[in-house]
């Protein structure tokens, strides 16, 4: 039988924890983060909703409060109000003509009545709102760029003359400048998407009419003096997910960590004594109760174990007390019949009757000894088991057997009973001696943890279809393992019961050397 090998897990698998605490943080810091982004994403969305509503608020009501101060103030000093209106995100200019027109979207339409409803103008002239995409942004920045440059040209041609005043100019009139100003467009209002940054988009763009109320500048035909022309940017809604929030769902998420992990190893530590507790009993060794702490299922699952394992040593200490019962009340009248055998007339008949009685005592007294072998009491320690092969086989080589070692001599601690361990060991050995002229013994680490104990011989072998009844109590192979050669057939089932007492498993193979490999496996202890 080869060595058990750890099946590979598939990735994904090797990244989920074994631990009962790891499976707890991990399923609760899941739970938590996907909370956390369910949460984020709903409240995200109302909070874009509402953030773009507020700029865009406030963004309508400054253009108002500035068409408000254009309103009361001269012509003359429209020019400076705007440059101090100006901003990065707010870019602004003054057009006889406008041609916003408002956009045929519910956005665009609720901005428009807001703002006319800052305004309160007139049925006849009220304020537009459009919604620029960045490529019409982009359009009209090229657009005003090529303005700029014709209007650059334009001015370095009037450059030496200098406009005057008409003498006779009429009171409020413009002069002639400034008409030639108004036709030309002034660089203030040239720098209206110069540096206006259009990857912000979408952007508003707006255009509020202006009536004077400065006397000598009020229309009289219901129609504003001018538009004001405004595109505004950093409306748009902030981002789903900020640093800020990427901090708060770190922070909860280290937090519920710490107490999850403090909680779940609490769990752990009582699941960790029941099985090193468990594991004690399946090596025949029974240790105090289980303290019984911990979640109400762990106290239960303790309560129970403690139960089960006092009534298992019970029947372990009643039974043998039975079997030591039955080997007195056989010994006596094995006794009687010896003792009546001697008045036996025919010396052949008296012969036979006491080689009877004789084989009837070694089988009881072998069956005592299995017995006593089954329910041992020996106390468990740990031990160098290399050492202890090693020793057990250089023992016997000592007294000129052909037995040799050729294991690993590394220091092997390992919790065990020790003369349990050293009397299935010495069975094999002494079988593999007794039918095979050459003996090896080999010991190394198994796969999983566990210790391989290998006795190989050059003698006749086990058929394989019996090699699994050789094990059981009183079976005696006829040819070569007879009964004058090979005992009364207990051997191999106390080796195996102690092995067995251990957690662990013997194994019959043929060997490399042509007769029969008798391998013990013995498993890891649990931490």
């Amino acid at each position: 039988m080869s060595n058990p090998k750890t099946k590979r897990r598939p990735f994904t698998l090797r990244l989920w924890p074994r631990t009962l605490t790891g499976q707890l943080v991990c399923l609760l810091l899941g739970a938590i983060i996907l909370t956390h982004v369910v949460l984020g994403l709903m409240l995200a969305e109302e909070r874009r909703d509402a953030v773009a509503s507020e700029r865009r608020g406030n963004a309508l009501w400054r253009v108002a409060a500035i068409s408000r101060i254009l309103s009361t103030t001269t012509s003359d000093s429209w020019g400076d109000v705007l440059r101090v209106a100006q901003s990065p995100q707010t870019r602004l200019r003054l057009v006889e003509t406008s041609n916003v027109v408002n956009a045929d979207t519910l956005m665009a339409k609720g901005l428009t009545d807001r703002l006319n409803g800052f305004l309160e103008t007139s049925p006849n002239a009220q304020a537009r709102v459009d919604i620029l995409s960045q490529d019409t942004c982009d359009a009209q920045k090229r657009t005003l760029k090529d303005l700029r440059k014709d209007f650059d040209k334009q001015n370095l041609a009037d450059a030496p003359r200098k406009p005057d005043a008409k003498p006779d100019a009429k009171p409020g009139e413009k002069p002639d400048h400034e008409h030639h100003h108004a036709r030309h467009k002034a660089p203030w209002e040239l720098r209206y998407l110069d540096r206006f940054d259009c990857n912000g988009a979408p952007v508003m763009q707006l255009a509020v009419p202006i009536f004077s109320t400065v006397p000598g500048q009020v229309s009289n035909d219901g129609r504003p003096n001018i538009w004001l022309e405004a595109v505004i940017g950093g409306v748009t809604p902030p981002p789903w997910f900020v640093f800020d929030t990427t901090i708060r769902v770190g922070i909860s998420a280290l937090v519920i960590v710490i107490i999850t992990f403090i909680l779940a190893r609490r769990m752990a530590r009582s699941w960790a004594v029941l099985t090193r507790a468990a594991d004690r009993v399946g090596r025949g060794d029974y240790p105090e109760p289980v303290p019984e702490t911990g979640p109400l299922e762990i106290r239960r699952a303790a309560k129970a174990f403690n139960r089960m394992t006092a009534r298992l040593k019970r029947f372990v200490e009643d039974r043998t007390r039975m079997l030591a019962a039955i080997s007195h009340d056989l010994r006596t009248p094995i006794t009687s019949l010896r003792l009546r055998a001697e008045f036996v007339e025919d010396p052949e008949n008296r012969t036979r009757i006491i080689e009877t009685l004789n084989e009837m005592e070694q089988m009881v007294e072998a069956a005592m000894t299995f017995a006593r072998e089954e329910t041992a009491n020996e106390d468990t320690r740990k031990i160098d088991l290399a050492a202890l092969v090693e020793s057990a086989v250089e023992d016997l080589a000592e007294t000129g057997r052909p037995i040799a070692y050729s294991g690993d001599v590394r220091t092997r601690v390992y919790p065990c009973r020790p003369l349990s361990i050293k009397r299935a060991f010495g069975n094999l050995v002494s079988n593999a001696l007794k039918y095979g002229t050459n003996v090896d013994v080999t010991l190394f680490d198994a796969d999983d943890g566990g210790l391989w104990i290998e006795i190989s011989d050059d003698g006749p072998g086990i058929p394989s279809d019996q090699r699994e009844q050789v094990f059981e109590p009183f079976f005696r192979l006829e040819e070569s393992r007879n009964r004058d050669t090979g005992g009364i057939g207990l051997g191999m089932a106390i080796a195996r019961t102690a092995i067995r007492a251990h957690g662990g498993e013997i194994y019959l193979d043929d060997s490399s050397m042509g007769g029969l490999r008798a391998r013990i496996y013995l498993p890891p202890v649990a931490s």
